[in-house]
């Protein structure tokens, strides 16, 4: 496992190079990733030798579902 932080980083050029490596097991790997201006992490995995995106596509943020506190 490994975790970073990174600001101000080209998201695109990290999953590129996520997809990039020589995994043991590429089907294991998983990457978490934020924009700065996101509230949500996607969830990138590697299938067919390249990087996915499974998790969310686009969470609707308008939708009272996405936000914990909703409804409390």
């Amino acid at each position: 496992m490994y975790a970073g932080a990174l600001n101000h980083a080209d998201l695109a050029a990290v999953v590129d190079h996520f997809g990039s490596l020589a995994w043991r097991n590429p089907k294991a790997a998983q990457l978490f990733v934020m924009d700065q201006e996101d509230w949500f992490f996607r969830v990138w995995m590697i299938r067919n030798g390249a990087p996915r995106q499974y998790a969310p596509s686009s969470p609707n943020e308008e939708d009272d579902e996405f936000w914990p506190s909703a409804g409390s």
